[in-house]
C-alpha cells in the first residue's frame, strides 16, 4: 500500500477564520488543510480539482477497457468495439494507451477524447454495409467536380 503524504499546510478553523483572506489566497496556489476537531478538509483551487477528476475519469476508463481487452471480454466500456477487426482492436488499444500516457503528462485530454471518437466512428462505419459500400464506390470520372 502506498501512502500519500500531502505537503500542504494544516491550519485550524479558528486560524482560518481570523486570517481568511491570507489562507484563501494560499489555497489558490497550493492546497491547505483545515482541521477542526478530528475532521480535516482540504481547500484547493477548483481548476486543479477539475483536472484531477478528468484524469481520474479517463484513467479509469482506459484501465477498464484494457482489462476487458486483456481478458478477451466483450467491452462494456466501448460496446462499439465489437465491430472492429482483431487487428483494429489491437491498434485501438495501442492508441488508447499512447494517448492516455501523453494526456497524463500534458494534462490535455482532448487527444484521447478525439481518438476514442474517431475509433467509435470507424466501428460504426464498419457496422453499416451501406456506408462501407458508399465509401468504396469511386463513381465515374464524369461525376467528379473540379475544386478551385
Amino acid at each position: 500500500m502506498v501512502s500519500i503524504v500531502f505537503s500542504d499546510v494544516i491550519v485550524n478553523a479558528t486560524d482560518l477564520r481570523q486570517n481568511q483572506k491570507c489562507w484563501l489566497e494560499k489555497a489558490y496556489e497550493n492546497p491547505i488543510t483545515v482541521s477542526y476537531g478530528r475532521k480535516q478538509l482540504a481547500i484547493m483551487n477548483r481548476e486543479q480539482i477539475g483536472k484531477l477528476y478528468t484524469q481520474k475519469y479517463y484513467s479509469e476508463l482506459v484501465l477498464k477497457a484494457c482489462e476487458e481487452f486483456m481478458k478477451g471480454l466483450k467491452s462494456d466500456t466501448f460496446p462499439w468495439e465489437e465491430y472492429l477487426s482483431d487487428e483494429e482492436k489491437i491498434e485501438f488499444h495501442n492508441e488508447l494507451l499512447t494517448c492516455a500516457m501523453r494526456s497524463i503528462f500534458t494534462g490535455d485530454w482532448t487527444q484521447l477524447e478525439h481518438a476514442i471518437e474517431d475509433w467509435k466512428a470507424t466501428a460504426e462505419t464498419e457496422r453499416s454495409l451501406e456506408i462501407v459500400k458508399a465509401l468504396q464506390d469511386r463513381g465515374t470520372p464524369e461525376q467528379y467536380v473540379t475544386l478551385k
